[in-house]
């Protein structure tokens, strides 16, 4: 028999590689519950991804708020580190044709000069 292992979630934007908060409509499954008739519950989960598969992990009442901030974090981590990857290849983009281009003006150089010694 296969044990489930506990989902516990991540305590710092650090931990966070990826997903985000989601608010998702539940039903508890009491008979007197109104999600019996129809009308369903609020609750707020972390979806995230670990060796490949979907994870879902509910957020306590109490734990919404902090959690929420910790997850804004690992966005805006993770948003300036797209950015920074972005600027980084832009900047090799330019380097690689600042070479082509000096290349070409070395090999009409070398060019120029043979053609003047002979």
């Amino acid at each position: 028999m296969q044990t489930k292992t506990a989902k516990v979630l991540p305590k710092t934007a650090g931990e966070i590689s990826s997903g985000g908060v989601y608010r998702q409509r539940v039903r508890c499954g009491k008979q007197n519950c109104k999600c019996a008739r129809g009308e369903t519950h609020s609750a707020l989960y972390f979806f995230t991804r670990c060796n490949g598969k979907l994870v879902k992990i509910y957020i306590r009442k109490p734990d919404v708020e902090s959690f929420t901030k910790i997850t804004n974090q690992a966005i805006a981590q993770r948003t300036q580190k797209r950015r920074s990857a972005k600027q980084s290849n832009e900047l090799l983009k330019h380097l690689r044709e600042s070479v082509r281009e000096y290349e070409q003006i070395s090999k009409l150089h070398k060019q120029n000069y043979n053609y003047e010694q002979s």
